[in-house]
């Protein structure tokens, strides 16, 4: 039976009931003018309650069929215009093949020729030099369509849609199903007490519904929601004036710097804004629109005073970002690196300097060595702070007195793609080697060592030295030379750079990531999807300010838009309060 079929019997019995209903009605009518006595009248209304609930029953029924019917109608039309697609893909994958069948046909009488052809031994070197050349290409431009998040730094957000995403993850699989496990304790809300029920709806019968008889109250059953309701408020604060009997002079009541215009919005919608713009990412012109609509359209936000909410807040919030700032600079580890974001078309930088509690950002015009110094931070570094990087070689210049230690994640990354390219044996072993280390650290982390002894250290470089060796030769000996610079860097990196990649095997309280980094800045590619780039070098800089606020209330248990209200009223939180000593 199909959907058809089952409307068609719905209606049907629909109609029958319709019959049985008016034929009821008329029966009490016909009986209510001669001798009627209240029994029968009584099984009679019970009859028709009885029969209108079932009408109602299958009247419901009779929509719900309606609703699967035009469904169904619609898919089978979306099929059949899909089938109708495919056979013109078809077509054109028909003709396509065609003309690919005529041209290899084609090259392959061109091939035939040119074997047929006489040659001299200069053609054949020069013709031996075009086809490894051709081959080099062709092996470089496969290795750059093979770039995924394993061996570069590509986003998974920018894999093509016809490639499989790869996403990295270093948890080890237990082999068990997915979702909740024998066992598991359901998460539900906590029951509510009658002290907090602030609103009772009554859900009540007149008849039974199964039989339309009368009923009897024998108890109740709760069912508690949780939700809420915008009410706007429009508040009058009156300032009274006085005259000074002593002086004669006219002074008022105070009046706050928050409320200076005649009429104004309240901090609450202001926060409310902020949150929309710095935390959710919502474009200007879709925040007016959320915020009229959870009003009501009784408020209606323009969008320039939205944009003036970012300079305003900025402003408030410029004695917070200097207190972060001395802060990173007192830190004995403090990670940092930056992005690109566009400013009116053009590149330009975010940066951000940190820790787990405190997240600093700068935006600049360039991802230069003239930012990092207007920002006065790695320069007022002590000897004794050591800052992670990702191989950010400015870092050793030598107007810098902190130690470096270097991101063991975008090595191993680099280690892949020489895998993938060149697969020679060293990036192998040597990535093998690293992650065994960083497992027995973590074993070790959990057993409460600090660090690794000395016999496993120099087990360690021993291998590396070893591993480094048979990278030169193995570069040496290789036929295939396209990778060659990429090799040779690397190789060269590690032997130069070995002790700041490997510092945390002395010392478990160093990271061997500069994650922490890469998900602080992580924001700016969500927001540059959402609004493409900045208007202005100015408000990147609000943004950042903003964002140095939030990011950091975060990290110290403030949730966003408690830290938004304190700040749309006029007093943010300070560092002090938020974590004492960070």
């Amino acid at each position: 039976m199909d959907l058809k079929e089952a409307y068609e019997i719905r209606r049907q019995e629909c109609l029958s009931l319709q019959r049985q209903l008016k034929k009821a009605e008329k029966t009490i009518n016909e009986l209510s003018v001669g001798t009627y006595v209240d029994k029968e009248k009584a099984e009679h209304l019970r009859t028709i309650n009885r029969l209108s609930q079932e009408v109602q029953h299958l009247n419901n029924k009779l929509e719900r069929f309606k609703g699967w019917y035009s469904q169904q109608s619609n898919y089978a039309e979306s099929k059949n215009i899909e089938i109708v697609e495919i056979k013109l893909q078809n077509e054109e994958l028909r003709a396509e093949n065609d003309d690919l069948k005529k041209e290899n046909a084609e090259l392959k009488k061109r091939l035939e020729a040119i074997y047929a052809a006489p040659s001299t031994s200069g053609n054949d070197e020069l013709l031996q030099a075009k086809i490894s050349a051709l081959e080099e290409e062709i092996l470089r431009l496969n290795s750059i369509a093979n770039n995924d998040g394993t061996n570069s730094g590509l986003p998974t957000s920018q894999m093509p849609i016809d490639k499989k995403k790869v996403v990295p993850n270093s948890r080890v699989k237990t082999g068990k199903k997915k979702g909740g496990q024998a066992g598991h304790k359901k998460h539900a809300l906590s029951p509510l007490s009658d002290d907090e029920i602030n609103e009772t709806v009554d859900h009540t019968l007149e008849a039974c519904p199964k039989c339309g008889g009368n009923l009897k109250y024998i108890g109740e059953r709760h069912k508690d929601t949780i939700d809420y309701k915008v009410t706007v408020i429009k508040t009058r604060h009156i300032f009274y004036e006085y005259e000074c009997l002593d002086c004669g002079k006219t002074v008022h009541s105070p009046i706050p710097l928050s409320i200076k215009e005649p009429v104004q919005y309240g901090s609450e919608i202001q926060a409310l804004s902020l949150a929309l713009i710095n935390h959710g990412f919502v474009s200007i012109n879709r925040t007016a629109q959320i915020i009229a609509g959870l009003m009501h359209d009784q408020i209606s936000l323009s969008q320039g005073y939205i944009c003036k909410l970012q300079k305003r807040a900025s402003d408030l919030l410029k004695p917070f970002v200097s207190e972060v700032r001395m802060a990173v600079i007192s830190l004995k580890l403090v990670y940092w690196d930056d992005t690109v974001i566009f400013i009116n078309t053009a590149r330009a930088c975010m940066r951000f300097y940190g820790n787990e509690k405190l997240a600093l950002y700068k935006s600049h015009k360039a991802k230069d060595r003239a930012g990092i110094d207007e920002d006065s931070i790695l320069a007022a570094l002590s000897p004794d702070t050591i800052v992670m990087h990702d191989h950010n070689t400015i870092n050793y210049n030598d107007d810098f007195q902190f130690q470096n230690i270097e991101c063991n994640e975008h090595l191993s990354r680099d280690l892949q793609s020489l895998i993938d390219d060149s697969e020679h044996s060293w990036c192998i072993e040597l990535k093998k080697l690293i992650q065994k280390a960083e497992h027995d650290r973590k074993l070790l982390i959990e057993q409460g060592h600090t660090s690794f002894d000395d016999e496993y250290i120099h087990g360690f470089n021993r291998r590396l030295d070893e591993l480094l060796e048979k990278a030169v030769e193995e570069y040496q000996t290789s036929s295939n030379r396209y990778f060659e610079t990429d090799e040779r860097r690397l190789i060269a990196r590690l032997k130069k750079y070995r002790n700041n990649y490997f510092m945390w095997l002395s010392d478990f309280s160093l990271p061997t990531t500069n994650n922490l980094s890469e998900r602080s800045l992580r924001f700016t590619k969500t927001k540059q999807k959402v609004s493409g780039q900045f208007v202005s070098q100015k408000y990147s800089e609000y943004f950042a300010d903003i964002r140095t606020y939030i990011e950091t209330c975060y990290r110290n248990g403030v949730n966003c838009f408690n830290a938004f209200s304190r700040l749309t009223a006029g007093n943010p939180y300070t560092l002090t309060e938020l974590s004492g000593e960070v």
